[in-house]
């Protein structure tokens, strides 16, 4: 069943420039949500006292994040030793739709830079014609990622088609139908060089080669959280792709009950003892994909969830310190958030909201060492906007 809403944001009018923007008002609050009650009766989350500081540290972070956008809509570098610029640009559109702000630049504060990241995500997509009989008629292969980036290319298409889709999913071109036919047929062949390159195992591997073997389980969460957005906001996903994704994450969890990694997420099905290695990182994220394809109270989930808690480095003095913090930080919070006992959740976000506040660098970015301050602010600044009702992935 499908429990998300699809949010409608009003007509778009033409882009403006970014000037035009200056001193304009932001969004009004997400409202609190009636169903978000544990099994205990507790408040409703919208009572918790950190969430009027992480609405200022993510606004922080946005007014950061819009002081180095380009007027093409892409964005600087800000160190780091490696700089995915798409992903690291789709994430910061996500975190602009997360916190409130939709591409209706006559009434949003930040409506012009969210419609030139849309834009520019576009014009990043690479088009060739397919000639496969899996799609029937005419159409076409899309990959969206930086050329000049050598590392993951499905993460960088991955964050690309998930922000496109829920751009899509929010009216992102009603008012002009060239645009949103589209940005449909950008996001129709994103969806189609997914189903390319996913592996005979069901999972995917860094690049959008067709016909893989290879498989990893970092990507394939990206992968597949990608392909459940593009599907509930209407574009046409082969149901057996995502099916194979879900059996292929399932066979990734320690199983064993007497593994002191038991309900932990492995990084690959087989290999060397460094690929076998389970995380919390991974673990948050494959359970985080989960509940993207509907599976909120399976074995797999409530394994999952007794792990991350045994292994928590925000609540459980776990002192060992996260190799990707702000990764692990994003799909932990969607992980707790969906879990039908909001207790977890409780308890982690206080947490993170106090770590992350105290991360904040005194111009609203934050920073990471290997993949640059872009990356990182718009990673914080979506991580926070998880409880606040607004993008339809975060959506209970």
């Amino acid at each position: 069943m499908n429990r998300r809403l699809v949010l409608a944001a009003a007509p778009l009018a033409a882009a403006v420039a970014l000037a035009a923007i200056a001193g304009a008002t932001g969004p009004a609050r997400a409202p609190a949500r009636a169903d978000d009650r544990d099994t205990q009766g507790a408040s409703t989350y919208a009572d918790a006292p950190h969430l009027e500081q992480a609405h200022r540290i993510a606004d922080r972070a946005l007014a950061f994040l819009a002081a180095h956008m380009r007027t093409n809509g892409s964005l600087e570098r800000v160190n780091g030793s490696y700089f995915p610029s798409v992903a690291s640009t789709a994430l910061a559109a996500l975190a602009f739709m997360a916190n409130g702000h939709t591409a209706d630049e006559g009434t949003d504060r930040y409506g012009p830079q969210v419609r030139l990241m849309l834009d520019w995500l576009l014009t990043q997509a690479q088009s060739t014609p397919c000639q496969c009989e899996k799609v029937p008629g005419a159409h076409v292969v899309v990959k969206i990622f930086d050329p000049g980036f050598n590392g993951s290319q499905l993460h960088e298409h991955g964050y690309a088609t998930w922000a496109l889709a829920m751009a899509y999913g929010m009216s992102f071109g009603a008012d002009n139908e060239f645009q949103r036919t589209r940005l449909k047929t950008v996001l129709q062949g994103a969806v189609h060089a997914l189903e390319r390159c996913q592996a005979t195992q069901g999972g995917w591997m860094y690049t959008l080669d067709a016909g893989q073997s290879d498989h990893e389980g970092s990507v394939t969460v990206t992968a597949l959280q990608a392909l459940r957005a593009a599907k509930e906001a209407g574009l046409r996903v082969d149901a057996g792709r995502i099916k194979a994704a879900i059996e292929y994450l399932g066979r990734l969890q320690v199983s064993k009950g007497d593994d002191p990694n038991y309900g932990g997420f492995r990084y690959r099905e087989s290999g060397d003892v460094g690929e076998n290695r389970v995380s919390f990182a991974l673990t948050a994220a494959s359970i985080a994909s989960l509940n993207e394809t509907g599976d909120y109270d399976s074995k797999f989930v409530d394994r999952g969830i007794a792990y991350m808690r045994q292994k928590d480095p925000l609540t459980a003095q776990v002192f060992e310190p996260p190799r990707w913090p702000w990764y692990e930080r994003l799909y932990a919070t969607q992980a707790y958030f969906q879990y039908r006992d909001l207790r977890h959740f409780r308890q982690w976000y206080p947490r993170l909201v106090e770590v992350t506040a105290a991360a904040q660098q005194g111009d609203g970015g934050f920073d990471d060492s290997e993949f640059g301050g872009i990356y990182a602010t718009a990673t914080a600044a979506l991580t926070l906007a998880v409880p606040f009702g607004w993008l339809p992935t975060f959506q209970r």
